[in-house]
């Protein structure tokens, strides 16, 4: 019979404990989760109470569109697309251009619009140009079209109707409203003042370091580098939020260089930076499409809003250019569903995952490398940060 030493009886005795420990652990608590609606199936559907979904078309129609429908003052692409089709991002899709229309893709106030029929499918038509008194009409041969009180319009193309509303997004198309790191690190700054003001204000001077003044309009924007924004998932440091501060324009080159202040909507204060106008065309017109791949990403934050935010606000997400995201990206947001617990099943920690639920769709307005911001175009619940967005 083998010898047992002092220190194996020893490490037998700490080693004990632990094995008696284990052995009367508890299992975890059984949990059914139903992570996406196509694994249904694998899980007990009874206590969820969720059926198997069906296919969807990909262009639905509403079931009572108008036969005709005349354009508003105030309306947008986007609104009159929810008068015809469930779906309006699909309206590009369905939009029947009348070449002997002169500017097709545009729409003014006053226009009629209707459903036609090319090829066996439906399609919304132009049918009456409100303003100079034409008639398109649909015949065999094709479309022809009947002058009944021919006149000169003569009216600017923003006066055309818009696809989103333009004023809810107007300052981010204009401003830059994102900085990543490094340009922060390296972008101009007011140094001081004439009259050495710790705060100044329009038409007040002021002296620039490291201002690149080689080219340009000699027109530049004062802004204030706010809370940094991070990536809810990974913690990666996606840019700083830019406060928009003023307008200057250059009086004298040099380092430091001169600028007075033409415009100013806060207090400019020493160290708040300072770069180019930026002079991108403004586009009136956002052409809704899908991503071109598949995307999902989780909302950063809120612009304008503490908790919550609703139809055409804004929000951003942490998907930018470098996920294939572009402007006018149209995507789904979506909230996570609770877990909750079935005193039907006899253990009573189960525990049941509600499916996800789509509660609204965002618009991409602007992109930037790691994050971008999207317009919220519907919603039937209120938006929050704990929400996500995914292709539609």
């Amino acid at each position: 019979m083998p010898t047992i030493s002092k220190r194996q009886l020893t490490q037998g005795l700490i080693l004990l404990p632990g094995l008696l420990l284990f052995a009367c652990a508890k299992p975890p608590p059984p949990y059914a989760v139903v992570y996406e609606e196509e694994e249904v199936s694998e899980v007990n559907t009874v206590e969820a109470n969720i059926p198997e979904p069906e296919p969807e078309e990909t262009i639905v129609y509403e079931p009572e569109y108008p036969e005709t429908y005349i354009v508003q003052e105030g309306d947008t692409l986007w609104d009159i697309s929810s008068v015809f089709l469930r779906d309006p991002w699909f309206w590009p899709e369905i939009w029947f251009k009348n070449p002997q229309v002169e500017n097709p893709h545009l729409i003014y106030p006053g226009d009629i619009l209707s459903i036609i029929y090319i090829g066996g499918e439906k399609r919304v038509q132009l049918l009456t140009r409100g303003a100079d008194g034409s008639i398109l009409a649909q015949t065999q041969g094709g479309l022809k079209v009947v002058k009944i009180t021919p006149r000169v319009r003569s009216q600017s193309i923003d006066a055309s109707i818009p696809s989103i509303p333009i004023e809810s997004i107007r300052h981010l198309l204009e401003r830059p409203i994102i900085v990543d790191a490094e340009t922060l690190a390296n972008s101009a700054y007011v140094l001081a003042s004439v009259d050495d003001h710790l705060v100044n204000s329009i038409n007040d001077k002021l002296y620039v370091r490291k201002l690149d003044t080689s080219s340009g309009n000699g027109r530049y924007q004062i802004y204030r580098p706010s809370r940094p924004m991070f990536d809810p998932i990974t913690n990666e440091l996606l840019g700083y939020e830019a406060i928009y501060v003023g307008e200057t324009k250059l009086l004298l080159r040099g380092d430091p260089a001169s600028v007075r202040v033409t415009n100013s909507e806060r207090e400019i204060l020493r160290n708040d930076r300072v770069m180019p106008i930026d002079n991108i065309n403004f586009e009136r017109d956002f052409f809704p499409k899908p991503p071109s791949t598949e995307v999902n990403g989780a909302i950063v934050s809120l612009l304008d809003a503490i908790s919550q935010s609703g139809q055409y606000q804004t929000i951003a997400i942490n998907l930018g250019q470098r996920d294939g995201l572009e402007t006018g990206n149209i995507l789904s947001i979506r909230r996570y569903g609770k877990i909750i617990p079935d005193y039907a099943e006899p253990d009573p920690r189960f525990r049941v995952k509600l499916p996800d639920e789509r509660i609204g769709v965002a618009m991409v307005i602007r992109s930037f490398e790691k994050m971008s911001y999207a317009l919220i175009m519907e919603a039937i619940s209120p938006v929050t940060t704990g929400d996500y967005v995914e292709s539609p």
